[in-house]
């Protein structure tokens, strides 16, 4: 029972963000389509429940191909592979939004450990 309420709530609250966050988020998709790398989402993959692969989603901040540059997944303060208007997606947290798709279609959930990219899950040792 608990799963089915945790699932409905998932369900509700996700579809309520998305639904106030549509005005604000037409105008982001446009100004990053403009911009910077003119590309909307970036998409990474992460390991979530019971060691599923899923591609989360956010808004670009950085250019393309960052993981492979510099720090790779570590950003660092003043990053030069931030987008000026990556910039303010982050400060702002705006560039998370997209989650919530996940969340919706049960890749994610509001509640519960925040899922790991491949290399981080890696680590773990099986035997936990």
């Amino acid at each position: 029972m608990y799963n089915i309420i945790k699932r409905l709530l998932d369900i509700i609250f996700s579809s309520i963000a998305l639904i106030l966050f549509m005005p604000m988020g037409i105008i982001i998709m446009l100004i990053l389509k403009l911009t910077g790398e003119r590309e909307v989402f970036y998409k990474q993959i992460r390991i979530g429940k019971n060691g599923m692969e899923f591609s989360l989603l956010k808004l670009v901040t950085m250019v393309k191909d960052s993981p492979n540059i510099g720090a790779g997944d570590i950003t660092l303060k003043n990053d030069p592979r931030v987008l000026p208007f990556g910039k303010i997606l982050r400060k702002t947290k705006l560039n998370e939004f997209p989650q919530f798709i996940n969340v919706f279609f049960g890749e994610m959930s509001l509640v519960g450990p925040r899922p790991l990219v491949k290399h981080q899950y890696d680590m773990i040792p099986k035997d936990l």
